[in-house]
């Protein structure tokens, strides 16, 4: 069992927090951790979960002394709805680590727990990672929590440019294509819906698609093809989104966050 201490900090009572922070307190039992909530004396831990209910909640000076008493310590933020727009108004988390507490998923507890674990997570990344190279974390290690392993000497990745029927974040989807010829598949690209008969696994691109166009193309991918892996990757869906999502057909629906 790991032996790391964790701080959480923010106003976890609020009920748009609540599914965030049971999940992550189901995580932290589960390595039979007891996270330090909003302690008032030294505040030195390994990991550190901020539940920020509006920008500046926790002051730029408060940070900054965490940051030089835990250099190496991941901060997580799960931010509030008053928090939406900060990446506009130049005020985003002192952290590449956030996600908006609406699209909060399993994958992000499950996130922490590898990390606590010493296995590769998003909190592997270093503090500077750009926008970029956290959300292609967050869709690797997101699919490699649960998907089935490789077989053979060459499985195929299909990534789905135009899924739903819009999309096209042609950088990412070349990285995501990258990253999976790294980890043993062969990639190819193709349109918004898969060719028959394929084997492999699916990794649909659904970004700017309305939410009833998805629905439909899941429904209709899953009629030709019933059993395989499937991801769909979006900016930042809801949770809502994601569950109806999954209930048409998806197996993992992952948020880009960027």
């Amino acid at each position: 069992m790991p032996t790391s201490t964790v701080i959480i900090k923010g106003r976890t009572e609020r009920r748009e927090f609540a599914e965030a922070y049971r999940q992550a307190c189901d995580a932290f039992a589960q390595l039979g951790l007891a996270p330090q909530l909003n302690p008032s004396s030294a505040q030195i831990a390994d990991f550190f979960l901020f539940f920020q209910s509006y920008p500046y909640e926790f002051l730029p000076s408060e940070l900054t002394q965490l940051r030089r008493d835990n250099p190496l310590a991941p901060f997580f933020f799960v931010l509030g709805a008053c928090c939406e727009g900060m990446q506009r108004t130049a005020s985003p988390p002192d952290s590449p680590f956030y996600v908006y507490a609406h699209a909060w998923s399993t994958q992000d507890a499950e996130q922490i727990r590898l990390f606590l674990t010493d296995q590769r997570s998003l909190f592997s990344l270093p503090l500077t990672a750009g926008a970029d190279e956290v959300a292609l974390c967050r869709i690797t290690c997101g699919i490699a929590c649960d998907a089935p392993k490789r077989v053979g000497d060459a499985a195929n990745c299909l990534i789905l440019t135009h899924f739903g029927p819009f999309g096209n974040d042609a950088a990412m989807n070349l990285l995501l294509a990258d990253e999976h010829r790294h980890l043993g598949y062969e990639p190819v690209f193709s349109g918004e819906m898969p060719p028959d008969a394929f084997s492999g696994i699916i990794l649909a691109d659904a970004d700017n698609s309305p939410a009833e166009k998805i629905l439909d193309s899941i429904q209709r991918l899953r009629c030709r093809l019933a059993d395989n892996d499937f991801t769909v990757y979006i900016d930042s869906p809801r949770i809502d989104e994601k569950s109806a999502y999954v209930q048409a057909g998806a197996t993992r629906v992952l948020a880009k966050m960027r």
